[in-house]
């Protein structure tokens, strides 16, 4: 067997330049590297067959003064088209799949497998022949060739070249336009000098070698470069800084004994003890600084809700870049704003960022805080006391006006009156509006249509639940800000609880800390599972605990299980528990394999990734099934005993289709169950057709942690 490591581009390219100046063939993705010998040829194609493979097989063999290449173009696991070249010239049809074969035969020869191919449009062209070809297409490939040799992801423009020219140099100059700003925030990222954000910039500079990652990239360097000039503007606060890493040692020293006796009580009972100890005691455990709700006077604003502590991801980004662009030119950029999201999803972070940020820059700035309800209640106030006069003239000159929950403006039309003309009086004067609600204007009951107008008129921005990722961002500097090392399989557990709320989330966090404090023991996915078992019903909490120990006394040598779940959660949990024996296992999941190692621990499973993106530090597979049939019919043979897990079926199915997924996956269930492995493949019943889950349990035995 021929190393994949073997194959280079620059090798691809040599052979595919002298079979033709003006004749390159698409290398697509190369998913299969075999030496020639006596019946590998015929294997094969036998196995293309099987599966309705779509692609090309290339042949390349070294002769004395020349080397001699073959093609056989796959449609639907049958040869279609045939080119075989050697010094004499190319041949094609019959004549040329005798030569193909006769070298196939030769341990010399090199037989590749193609994938990820427009196998029409390459037959196509081979049929062709060189002479159709417009010279213009050799400028493109060595354009091609360029990129790929300083490290960019061309997939996209490999297509091309099998189509007319002008497409094909319409989408080049499009991608030369994306690698050239590439390079300059290649060169911008450079001259970014600050220790703080490295982890970010590093970030941002592994996403650079793909252009279709451009427009995300583009957002993400403005927010970085934007955090990065507040924290240069912002004062240094040594000795705050100092203070608030030594006060987590502090609390830290405090162990009442009234704990001691009760180590035995379970989570919820030490929890109850947590909260009576802290009012009798004054707080002395160990607990993430719980954010008190203190309001300047002036304005009323949240000191602490600040930019620079507000975690951004996809979920936030568009309404942190426009508060932020708000922020920084105040009744130019957007005016009004208008931010809407769920509870808890950073709605009034956000709001009184705004003002923290506009006061920082210019003190005397007239900048207020307020709720509906504040203004509500002050209005009705003023009408009663006869002082309207004091009223409107307080908050129509203001500089900044912030109003937050507007969606409490439901059904009073007198407030809504008077809001609407303060509105009015401060957009006329140049005045920045901003608002907060849990709704769009047009979804608030009972609101004026005047007032939906006025909301409307400037940007209206969208807040979704937090991510997986964000929220383990979130938990993550929480625990950092407090001085508290949690483990990534705890934040994952955390954030896996609790997904539409991040108060929640953070006071989820903080139950967590606390017990540990408390109880004197360290922060383990167990503990934490304990303590928040009431996030979780009573039933749901018991088969979770109780299920995974139960599935790995059921597993069994040469059969296959489906683990239906909601997330791929506790198939790494059965993967990591059938090793216990000195198993050997594969892991081949569409979950980044930095993240599935940080957030289960797989002991001596081999993790591959399964995705169409290129990574110099990880192994990966793209979708194609006859090559992750190659692999695990290679660790089948390799290991006597072993067990293999497949998360990703619905991506597999999105790239092929269901029909070819499940020919695949029956190829694999009758290897294993010739062997001593087990075969474990995740899935959520929710993403597939009812007939397609009928027929998979059908196939295989289930497991559900639903």
């Amino acid at each position: 067997m021929i190393s994949e490591r073997f194959l280079t581009t620059r090798t691809f390219t040599f052979w595919v330049g002298v079979l033709a100046k003006k004749f390159t063939l698409p290398e697509g993705k190369i998913v299969r590297t075999i030496e020639g010998g006596p019946g590998s040829f015929k294997k094969l194609l036998l196995d293309l067959k099987k599966y309705s493979f779509d692609g090309y097989v290339s042949t390349a063999m070294e002769q004395a003064d020349h080397t001699t290449k073959g093609f056989i173009v796959i449609k639907t696991g049958k040869p279609h088209s045939f080119l075989y070249v050697d010094k004499d010239g190319q041949t094609r049809g019959e004549e040329s799949v005798k030569k193909i074969w006769a070298d196939s035969y030769r341990k010399e020869c090199v037989i590749r497998l193609h994938a990820k191919i427009d196998v029409d449009a390459l037959a196509e062209l081979i049929e062709k022949g060189e002479e159709e070809r417009d010279p213009r297409f050799q400028e493109l490939e060595e354009k091609m060739e360029a990129w790929r040799s300083a490290g960019y992801i061309v997939t996209e423009l490999e297509s091309t070249l099998m189509g007319d020219i002008e497409s094909a140099e319409e989408r080049f100059a499009d991608y030369g336009e994306r690698t050239a700003r590439l390079e300059e925030i290649r060169e911008r990222l450079q001259t970014l000098e600050t220790e703080k954000f490295k982890l970010d910039i590093e970030e941002i500079e592994s996403r650079l070698n793909d252009p279709s990652s451009l427009r995300e990239i583009q957002g993400d360097i403005v927010i970085l470069e934007d955090r990065i000039a507040m924290e240069k503007e912002r004062p240094k606060e040594e000795g705050a800084e100092a203070e608030v890493e030594a006060e987590p040692e502090v609390e830290a020293e405090a162990e009442p004994e009234v704990i001691e006796e009760d180590v035995e009580k379970s989570a919820d009972q030490v929890y109850e003890m947590i909260l009576r100890h802290r009012s009798k005691a004054g707080a002395e455990a160990e607990m993430i600084p719980e954010e008190a709700v203190e309001r300047d006077e002036r304005t009323n604003l949240i000191p602490h809700f600040v930019f620079d502590n507000f975690v951004v991801g996809p979920s936030n980004r568009f309404a942190y870049a426009a508060c932020l662009a708000v922020a920084r030119t105040p009744y130019k950029a957007y005016n009004p704003l208008f931010v809407t999201s769920g509870p808890g999803l950073g709605k009034t972070h956000l709001l009184s960022a705004i003002g923290n940020f506009i006061i920082e820059k210019n003190s005397k700035s007239n900048v207020l805080y307020l709720t509906t309800e504040s203004f509500s209640n002050a209005y009705k106030e003023a009408v009663k006391d006869g002082t309207l006069n004091e009223f409107r003239k307080l908050y129509r000159n203001v500089d900044v006006f912030l109003l937050d929950d507007a969606q409490f403006l439901e059904g009073r039309m007198d407030v809504q009156e008077e809001l609407f003309h303060t509105f009015n009086a401060l957009y006329e004067a140049n005045r920045q509006i901003a608002l907060t609600s849990d709704r769009p204007p047009k979804e608030i009951p009972d609101l004026q249509d005047r007032l939906v107008s006025r909301f409307e008129a400037g940007l209206i921005a969208d807040i979704q639940p937090p991510e997986m990722r964000t929220r383990i961002a979130i938990l993550r500097r929480k625990a950092r800000e407090a001085g508290v090392d949690v483990g990534s399989d705890v934040l994952s557990l955390i954030a896996t609880l609790v997904t539409e709320n991040i108060r929640e989330l953070e006071g989820a966090l903080n139950r967590v800390v606390a017990f540990s404090s408390l109880m004197d023991i360290p922060i383990t996915e167990g503990m934490a599972r304990e303590v928040l078992k009431d996030l979780i019903s009573e039933e749901e909490y018991t088969k979770w605990e109780a299920k995974v120990e139960e599935s790995l006394e059921e597993l069994k040598n040469g059969r296959t299980y489906l683990l239906e779940e909601d997330r791929p959660l506790n198939c790494f949990k059965v993967f990591r528990g059938s090793l216990r024996h000195g198993k050997n296992g594969i892991i081949i999941t569409r979950t980044n394999p930095k993240r599935a190692r940080e957030k289960f621990d797989v002991g001596k499973g081999r993790i591959i990734w399964l995705t169409d993106r290129e990574s110099s530090t990880e192994e990966i597979l793209p979708p194609v099934l006859e090559r992750l049939v190659f692999v695990i019919e290679e660790f089948i043979k390799e290991e006597e005993e072993g067990t293999i897990l497949l998360d990703g079926l619905e991506y597999l199915i999105s790239n092929n289709s269901f029909e070819a997924v499940l020919r695949f996956l029956r190829q694999l269930i009758d290897e294993v169950s010739e062997s001593k492995c087990v075969l474990l493949i995740s899935s959520s019943p929710k993403t597939l057709k009812e007939r397609e889950l009928k027929i998979l349990e059908r196939e295989t035995e289930v497991i559900s942690f639903l």
